[in-house]
């Protein structure tokens, strides 16, 4: 089992989320920044098309539309289902800078889904 953040484990994540089905209009990149990863701090980003991560990688995205930045326990925790994101926002365990309301508000359909539901149970399940 990759540990989380890791480059193994974003490879395992694009393959993943490469697959999930179509999801009309659930497309947005997001840029996250992970603090307390097993590599130190992380930074990477996805870029979601039609509901398919069509892209995810280290570094610095020129254009993202949200900034998602969290410590890894918190990140993990949301992974796992164990807390909404909308809750770890509210609480500020999780920040979202950008446009926050599209990632929280327009997509909360998408992200309750059970296709990305399952992958992220599925990736939670297979993190050191």
């Amino acid at each position: 089992m990759p540990p989380f953040l890791t480059d193994d484990w974003l490879s395992e994540l694009a393959s993943r989320g490469g697959a999930l089905p179509d999801f009309e209009g659930a497309s947005i990149v997001c840029q996250h920044e992970i603090d307390g990863a097993p590599d130190g701090k992380v930074r990477f980003y996805a870029v979601w098309q039609s509901g398919r991560l069509a892209g995810v990688a280290k570094g610095k995205h020129v254009a993202p539309d949200c900034m998602i930045a969290a410590k890894a326990a918190d990140a993990l925790a949301v992974l796992r289902g164990d807390v909404e994101l909308e809750v770890s926002f509210m609480q500020g365990r999780v920040k979202v800078d950008g446009d926050y309301r599209r990632l929280l508000v327009d997509l909360r359909s998408w992200r309750a889904s059970d296709p990305l539901r399952s992958l992220c149970v599925a990736m939670a399940e297979i993190t050191d």
